[in-house]
Parts: C-alpha cells; structure tokens; sequence
C-alpha cells in the first residue's frame, strides 16, 4: 500500500479521507439520511476522488456505482462502502439494549454474523456497529443502540459483537468515542464532563471490547471531552487509541458533519481551521463534508506536519480497503443470495432465539403466567395489531413482513385502541384475562430522540387504572426503547413482560413466552428508576460518606419524597422456574496474585419448569486508594438447568476482576479484602501483599 500512496496526488488522497452519500453522483439513488450536508463547494468531477460512501440501497445500486466511478476515477481506488446495520441488515433481532438483557454473549455474536452475512450480500463493506456508549441516563434517546450501564456487559457485548462482524468479513467500526452516553441531562449532543479516571474505570471499556474483537475503524462522538469535541480531541485520538491502546491502524471516522460542527461548539473559526485541527488530532475520514478536500492544499504550507499526518491518514484507508478485499472483489452484494438468507430457517431461528432470551419478566403475581391455552383473552392496545415492531435503527428491515401480535394470539376479543372508550368492555368482562399490549411508539427512541418525561402517556395509565377496576388479570406486555417510569401502574398490573424492541420474529416470541413454550430468562441490563428525578441512577455507584440507613438520621443521603431505591434494579429478572443459591464457597480466602481462587456455588431448580439462569459474580472493594462501587459486575454465566436440577457453577477469579485505574491511571490490583457477591450469598476474599503494595 506504501507503493500505492507514491503515486497518488494531494487531491487524490484527500478524496480518499472524504465520505459522502451516494446521491451525490445520481439524483435517483434516494438515500434515507438526516443531518445537514450544506456548504460542500465541489463540483461533479471532484466526486471522483472520493474514498468511500455513506449508505447505498441495495447490490444494484452499489454495483453501478461503483462502476460509474471506476471509470471517472483517475486512481481507480475502489470505494468503500459504509452504512448503519444496528441490529440486523434485512432480518432484524433485538435492540441493542433488550439483547443485553439476554446475558447471552455467544448468541448475540451469531445474531451479529447473521446481519454480517446479509450487510455483505446488501452491498456494504462497513457498519457502523457495535454502539459502545456506557449509558446511565435513560432519557437519552440513543439508549436503545447501547448495552447498558455496566462496564464489563458493554465491554462483553461490544466485544462478541464486532467478533461475530469480522468472522463473516464485514468491518466494524465502533462508536461513538468516547462518552456520548453521558451527555449532560440525556440530552443528545449535550456536553460530556467527567474525569480521566471516571473514563478509564467505566466508559472506555466497550471501545476495548470492540477493537478487541477486531472492530477496524472508530467513529468519533458528536460531545466534547475536557471541553474540546472528540472529533478533534487528540487525546481521544491519537493518546488513548493509538498511543495508549497501540491500535495503529485503526481507521478513524467523524460523525455525520461532525467536524464542521466544531465551529458551533466554538473552538474552530473556519472550514480550513476545523479541517487542519481534525487531521492534526488524528482523525482519517470525515463524514458528509468536504473540508479536507477543499482546504488543507493551502493549509500545508503553513504547517509541514500535515502533509506528514495526511500521508498516514491515507495509508491507514488503503490499508482498510485491502482488509474488505476491494482491489480483488470492488462489486461485492448480490440480490439472490440476499433473499435466500433472509428466507433461510437459520436466519429466522437466529432472530427468534435472541427475541425469546432479550425478554424481561418483571412482574407474575400469584403465578398467573404462563397462560393456559384453554382461558379465553382478550388481546388490547396499540401493539395488538401492529407489525411495526422492529424498532429505531433498521434500517433494511420490512415492516411488512413482520407479523402482529393477533396473528399468533387466538383471542375472543381484539382491539388496538389506546383508550378504554375504544373498547366493548362489556365483552371484556366476559373475558377470563386481559393481555394489554402498550408503550413507546419506535419514533420515540434513537439519535434526537432524548426525552424529559420517560413515564407511559396520560392515556396508557389511565387505560390501565380503567381494565384493572374489571377484576381481570391484566398482563402488560411493554414496548419501548429505553427504561421507563412505571411506578404509577405497576399495582394495577398481575403480569408485566418488557420487551423493548425485538425485531422481525417478535410476536412468535412473546406468544410462547405468554403461553410457556419458552421460559422468560432476560435480566435487565440497565435500572429502572421509581422517578425520573432519580436520574441518573446505576447500581455500581461510589460509596458515600452518609449512606442511607433507615435508622431516622435525617442528614444522610436520601430524598425526602422517593425512595433511593430503584423500581427495578439491574440484573431483576423472573422466571417461571424457581432457582435457590446454595453454598457459596471459595477454595482459598487468603491468596496472592499467582494463585487466585475459584468461587463456586450450588444452584438448584426447584420448579416443575426447566430453564436458563444468570448467575452473576459481582466484587466490592473494601478498602481502596480512592473510593470504589458499592459492587461491580466481573463475571457472568448463563445455565440450562432442567426441572429439580442441581447444579455446582465455578468462576474463577482474574487479575481484571480485582483491577482499576487509580488516580495516576495506572491499572493495577491493590492488596487488601474483597467482598465477593453471587445473588444474595457474600463471603470475604483476602489478597496477600503489603498494604502499600501495588500490582501493576
């Protein structure tokens, strides 16, 4: 490739670190894009330097592209083509945060190879994929696209993810970097301000998983870090990626106009002034502007080091390029093989599993599900008929091949109101259950798509109140992009499934889940708060110098009108299966860094159901150079356990699960006692060693 960058002009290898969409060279390819692309100043014949391409509707599409501009193109460099495959290319699974409610890391990277397989037969060669960004706010509209508010799930996610992409050959390129799920009030493209040591200990994990996994390319965040935009931050960049990570070929990319966008932060004046910031601070590609191409000829004569930094930009492109295999196979996509993936029973098996284990039980009073075939129901709100079930980012995906809900319910009555005037309630009367289908419509959740008030709308919760008064067992199966505030109506209710968003097969999901041919097994991946006031709320918070300990202190941290308790904590989940934790046991409680112990414990079903269970490994701390989470998550295991099965789970203990960056962030293991957690069963672990003593 260093031979191929000789020969290139300056024109030519600023075109190849510029992205555009595809409309550009043909007013007929409609691309379904949002965002401003204003101010572009290049002609027709400029078009024909570019490196690479934002979204494409199809291997058609792709192919004559691709072909018009091999002819016009003097370097004869093929395009790379790009677009956002979320949670599925044509056949869609879960979002994002319902799949890692699964707590299933090694079907989410076949759900991932699955949309790696139809990307590629579509035309693309990059996606936009996984989204990395630890998330606590649950009024951030992009919280659907996230795995959560645990660092070591979005890091295993985020990890199995771009794992499943790179097996089937599709590039991944993580986002947003770094700490877009922090924007300030949830808030999309709000400021992000947190320290150095809050980013290594918490919100740089995902990124690591990732570009552990083999993701290639970067995508920068739309917020500031230390109050520059990451898009020109060569901290973010250049130390962290490049220096500290050592990811030298990673490409790195800015979000839609993002580097223009510098300029309404404030901290670049012009086009030429952002292009020689973004190109200095190590960012390769620019998405849907053209201020590399336009300026930075006239701005190398004033600063040598960018010729320097744009021949390394260039360099990494090319290299990127070999790695999709263009200069062998620049036509990639083809419709039939498309179809037959989409049709195929693998693919649609695929969706369905991840649907079944992404589920959430949240409430089963008196034990009322799973349902018997044999009551009569009554099937009501504004998901019983719709098919529109896929949720924000699909943007492949076919509504119209998705089945509703009614096509699998066999129900005596069937309404797809919202309001308890739409109904015949003396029929429902007559009705042994009512399943009551309600929440967030998919506009509701996605980029710009951040809220105030997450609570269900005035109609759903006084629907509710109104079903409840006829005496019915009411299951609500809920749909939304991101936690809602559910304390109003969580009384009224016998039975709540939260579902968010589950993708092409999700009405065959919930129906055997509702009837019991599947056991429900998700556990939620982020809090449900009581209020919104609450916000932000996580479970591995600092400790406090005046905890809450009900013991009629008034000056200790609480509110005066809530609970400091959430609705729902992280990892709740139910299952129609009952799992008692039995002896909890560890190996060796005093040890050193080169003998650590294995904990184990006994799990017994003691249900007539068989079923799957999450057994969480979380650590505590005590004793810390600087304050440390009242318990982090550091191991997880998912167990098929059948009816009055016993079962021994071991988790043995790593150097990452005791480590943490310190205040000079340096990671290292602090000797000292560590409270080891495994559901409601603790025991203390001592590591040996100096006080003093760190364990880099």
């Amino acid at each position: 490739m260093k031979e191929l960058l000789k020969k290139l002009t300056l024109k030519e290898k600023l075109g190849q670190l510029t992205q555009l969409a595809p409309h550009f060279f043909n007013e007929q390819l409609k691309a379904k894009l949002y965002g401003k692309i204003k101010d572009l100043e290049i002609n027709y014949e400029e078009l024909f330097y570019l490196g690479s391409i934002l979204g494409i509707g199809g291997p058609k599409e792709k192919k004559e592209l691709q072909d018009l501009y091999l002819k016009n193109s003097k370097s004869k460099i093929p395009l790379l083509f790009m677009g956002d495959v979320i949670h599925g290319c044509k056949t869609i699974y879960p979002v994002p945060l319902a799949q890692a409610c699964s707590f299933n890391v090694e079907l989410v990277k076949e759900n991932a190879k699955m949309a790696a397989r139809e990307a590629k037969a579509f035309g693309l060669d990059v996606t936009f994929s996984p989204m990395s960004d630890l998330v606590r706010d649950p009024r951030w509209g992009r919280v659907i696209e996230s795995y959560g508010e645990d660092p070591y799930l979005n890091y295993s996610f985020s990890k199995a993810t771009a794992k499943g992409y790179q097996e089937e050959g599709l590039i991944s390129c993580v986002k947003h970097f770094a700490a877009y799920g922090l924007s300030e009030a949830g808030r999309d493209y709000n400021t992000v301000d947190l320290s150095r040591v809050n980013l290594f200990n918490y919100y740089l994990s995902g990124y690591q998983g990732a570009l552990e996994g083999g993701s290639e390319m970067v995508m920068t965040a739309f917020n500031t870090f230390e109050y520059l935009p990451a898009t020109i931050n060569r901290y973010l960049l250049t130390n962290i990626i490049r220096e500290n990570w050592g990811y030298d070929e990673a490409v790195i990319i800015a979000d839609y106009d993002a580097l223009l966008q510098t300029k309404a932060h404030g901290v670049t004046k012009d086009d030429k002034d952002a292009a020689v910031k973004g190109i200095l601070a190590g960012l390769d590609i620019e998405m849907a502007s053209t201020a590399y191409l336009r300026t930075l000829e006239a701005a190398i004569k004033k600063d040598k080091r960018i010729i320097k930094a744009i021949d390394e930009a260039v360099l990494r492109v090319l290299k990127l390029k070999e790695k999709a295999n263009l200069f062998n196979n620049a036509f990639s996509g083809d419709d039939k093989l498309l179809a037959e993936l989409i049709n195929s029973k693998e693919h649609q098996n695929l969706s369905y599993q991840l649907a079944v284990e992404s589920v959430v039980l949240l409430k089963n009073e008196n034990n009322i599900l799973p349902l018997n075939k044999n009551i009569k129901v009554a099937l009501l709100g504004n998901y019983a008929t719709s098919n529109d079930l896929l949720g924000a980012w699909s943007w492949y995906g076919d509504t119209s091949q998705t089945k509703a809900l009614n096509d699998f319910f066999e129900v005596e009555y069937l309404s797809n109101g919202e309001d308890y005037q739409d109904y015949d309630l003396e029929k429902i009367k007559k009705i042994e259950a009512i399943i009551l289908t309600l929440g967030e419509e998919a506009k509701e959740s996605g980029e710009a798509r951040s809220k105030a008030n997450i609570n269900l709308k005035y109609s759903q919760v006084k629907l509710i109140k109104k079903l409840k008064k006829l005496g019915k067992p009411l299951i609500l199966i809920l749909f939304s992009g991101r936690p809602l505030i559910l304390t109003e109506i969580i009384k009224d209710v016998d039975a709540l499934f939260n579902v968010f968003f589950l993708g092409s097969n999700s009405s065959k999901a919930i129906y055997d889940l509702v009837y019991g041919s599947v056991n429900p097994s998700g556990k939620l991946a982020m809090t449900f708060p009581r209020s919104v006031g609450q916000i932000p709320l996580y479970y591995n918070h600092l400790r406090t110098g005046r905890p809450f300990l009900n013991d009629g202190n008034p000056y200790s941290s609480h509110y005066l009108d809530e609970k400091n308790e959430p609705l729902f904590p992280f990892g709740f989940g139910l299952s129609y299966s009952s799992f008692v934790y039995e002896d909890l046991k560890i190996d060796k409680s005093s040890f050193t860094l080169d003998e650590l112990p294995t904990i184990k414990i006994t799990i017994l079903n003691e249900s007539k159901f068989a079923g799957k269970e999450v057994v969480m490994l979380f650590i505590k701390d005590e004793i810390a150079s600087i304050s440390r989470p009242v318990k982090e998550l550091k191991q997880f295991k998912k167990v098929s356990f059948q009816a009055g099965e016993r079962k021994e789970i071991s988790f043995k203990l790593k150097y990452q699960d005791l480590a943490f960056y310190n205040q000079d962030l340096n990671y290292q293991v602090e000797a000292g006692d560590f409270l080891v957690m495994v559901a409601d069963k603790s025991l203390k672990i001592t590591l040996k060693g100096d006080e003093n003593e760190d364990f880099k």
